[in-house]
């Protein structure tokens, strides 16, 4: 009788990463997050860049700074993690980038028998930092309807132009993520008379890829605003059949191949040229200006939270209550009421 042996890998294995065990059960742990946060983890660690910027980073990496002073990075103790983290801080770095950083730790030392950043140290050193660096970031605008009708008519009637006003008018209008939106591939779009249905087949809140709907009417009493018809007048010019529906333009005007979908990245450069092409500030904007734009005008026009929510894809109104407080509706009303006006 053949003996049965245990195969599945002790933390000491999944830390070697020659170990056949340890590529086989890594590869589901790294599923369980998104390519941009592995990158991001990968970066903050090791110093692999997930980016071009990535490259001009000026903090050390965790790695780099064990190696600087004879650490050992991997296992690493908490004490090595908060000289790490307080090193940061008073180079000054974000709490953000401090977070980041500590989370690619954590994430690091998921397959030891120990993780240095659950302990009771790092998260009152976190909590220390949080106090003395704290300082809220300052958002990017929304962009409004109107300087979206802007923006769209100063884009030429090039293929390039096309493009990026596809891009504008389905991001606003269907609230996407900028992920989510350069994810898209035609198969995930369906034409309708009336309008385009959109599933969005993986998505930050979706991780596990249960799919999200979105739906895009179409505009009859205003074209040069409808997400459809900019839809459809793109991929007609460009002949895309199949694959990713945002792709790079080279210089000489060929698109991408269908193998090559656009980076998420690319949404913020094409937001901020076009508002500079419509002599808007470009600085003030940025992708996500795309999906707070829509829940803006969406919350001034009145629409429930639970119809925004629908669109947005937001599993709680908690996050929509920070748009909403950005536009500013609720304090008008109070502040009017206080004086005795009615709105």
């Amino acid at each position: 009788m053949t003996q049965l042996t245990q195969t599945t890998p002790t933390p000491q294995a999944l830390a070697n990463p020659l170990t056949e065990g340890a590529q086989r059960v890594r590869k589901y742990l790294q599923a369980g997050k998104a390519a941009n946060t592995r990158r991001a983890y990968a970066s903050g660690v090791t110093g692999q860049p997930s980016t071009r910027a990535e490259k001009m980073r000026k903090f050390p990496t965790f790695a780099a700074f064990c190696d600087e002073r004879g650490y050992t990075a991997l296992p690493a103790d908490a004490a090595t993690v908060v000289d790490y983290l307080t090193h940061l801080a008073d180079m000054g770095a974000t709490v953000a980038t401090i977070e980041q950083r500590r989370a690619a730790i954590a994430n690091a030392h998921k397959a030891q028998e120990s993780n240095p950043c659950s302990g009771e140290l790092v998260k009152e050193t976190m909590k220390g930092i949080r106090r003395e660096r704290g300082i809220m970031a300052k958002p990017k605008a929304a962009l409004s309807r109107d300087e979206l009708r802007a923006v769209v008519a100063a884009l030429p009637n090039t293929l390039r132009g096309k493009r990026d006003r596809a891009l504008l008018l389905m991001g606003w209008a269907g609230a996407f993520r900028r992920s989510e939106l350069v994810a898209l591939t035609v198969a995930d779009v369906d034409v309708k008379r009336d309008r385009l249905t959109v599933t969005i087949q993986r998505s930050k809140t979706d991780q596990e890829g249960q799919g999200l709907y979105k739906t895009l009417p179409t505009l009859p009493n205003d074209p040069a605003l409808c997400p459809s018809k900019a839809y459809t007048a793109w991929i007609d010019a460009a002949g895309i059949n199949s694959g990713p529906i945002f792709r790079g333009i080279n210089r000489w005007g060929h698109v991408s191949a269908d193998t090559e979908p656009m980076q998420g990245n690319e949404v913020a450069r094409i937001v901020k040229a076009a508002c500079k092409a419509a002599n808007i500030d470009p600085r003030k904007f940025a992708g996500h200006s795309l999906r707070s734009g829509f829940v803006t005008e969406a919350t001034n026009a009145g629409a429930n939270d639970g119809d925004i929510m629908e669109q947005t894809g937001h599993k709680s109104s908690a996050t929509l209550r920070r748009y909403k407080q950005m536009a500013g509706r609720g304090a008008v009303r109070a502040t009017l009421a206080a004086f005795g006006e009615t709105k």
